[in-house]
């Protein structure tokens, strides 16, 4: 007899009733395969986050204990991202800018690494996000009455990715990571647009992300601000050292390599010379011998 695999899922509201069905997809930017959940009926595609808690934790239910304490949050992720990872695979010519015309509806999917045929024809169900992908990402080219092929169009995927990483879109929670004491209102809103790249450039292949940096000329008037990149070290929040942030050292880090150990007080001193001569309690009590009388000084 089969055994189902107990999970916790934190759902958007929006999604709770819904009949989710989960799919093993490949990342965008690394090619591995990850848990998705597909809402078919409106289209939506969410990304399963999991918190690992490492055996430290566990839930107990009305009727049931589950070891382990680990947590999935399904948040919502644009399924373009994942048209773009798997067109930019299938039909890369070769050269840096060229792309082959392929026909994604009769590809045999299973023939590709990382991808599972299943996943992805459920992916490719959902006709709307198909259509968004195709208008948004390529150009189609009609062979017959009843057959089109399609390719990547780097001008409209180029032209996406930038909407997408439109400084009106940045979250008011990392306000924090920009200092409006930076300069010019213009290089603040450089900077907007730079969290909003290295947000976009974690769902995307390599070539994509040199791609989009190129296009804003690798943002070098903000590399080029002390204050802008101070005040984003100081306001991020790290899960580990070795985060996300492309090369900027964490606030752990900086701490640990700037530490200074503080001058004693003299308070401090007093205490540190009595414990140096003081006696522990047990000096003041004489050893018994074997016979049982106390020991005494010769």
């Amino acid at each position: 007899m089969a055994t189902v695999k107990r999970q916790v899922l934190v759902v958007p509201k929006q999604q709770q009733g819904q009949k989710l069905k989960q799919l093993r997809l490949p990342h965008p930017r690394t090619g591995n395969l990850g848990s998705y959940y597909v809402d078919i009926e409106n289209e939506v595609v969410l990304e399963a986050a999991t918190v690992d808690m490492k055996g430290k934790r566990s839930w107990l239910g009305s009727d049931w204990v589950m070891g382990d304490g680990s947590v999935s949050v399904l948040v919502p992720i644009d399924p373009l991202f994942l048209y773009l990872g798997l067109l930019t695979k299938i039909s890369k010519a070769g050269n840096d800018d060229e792309w082959k015309y392929v026909d994604i509806s009769v590809l045999q999917l299973e023939t590709y690494d990382q991808m599972d045929a299943f996943s992805i024809n459920r992916l490719f169900s959902m006709i709307g996000v198909q259509v968004r992908a195709l208008n948004e990402l390529c150009e189609a080219k009609e062979i017959s009455d009843s057959m089109s092929v399609v390719r990547i169009d780097s001008a409209k995927v180029l032209s996406w990715l930038k909407r997408k990483c439109s400084a009106e879109r940045f979250p008011t929670a990392m306000e924090g990571i920009i200092s409006s004491k930076a300069g010019d209102k213009e290089l603040v809103e450089q900077a907007k647009t730079r969290e909003m790249a290295l947000l976009v450039s974690e769902y995307l292949p390599t070539y994509w992300t040199h791609r989009l940096f190129e296009e804003f000329g690798g943002f070098a008037s903000v590399q080029n601000s002390d204050q802008i990149l101070t005040k984003r070290v100081q306001a991020i929040q790290f899960d580990s050292p070795d985060s996300y942030a492309m090369g900027v050292p964490t606030p752990q880090t900086l701490a640990m390599a700037n530490k200074v150990d503080k001058p004693k007080t003299a308070k401090e001193k007093q205490m540190e010379k009595a414990a140096k001569r003081s006696k522990p309690i047990t000096s003041f009590f004489q050893k018994k011998n074997s016979s049982g009388t106390k020991d005494t000084k010769q």
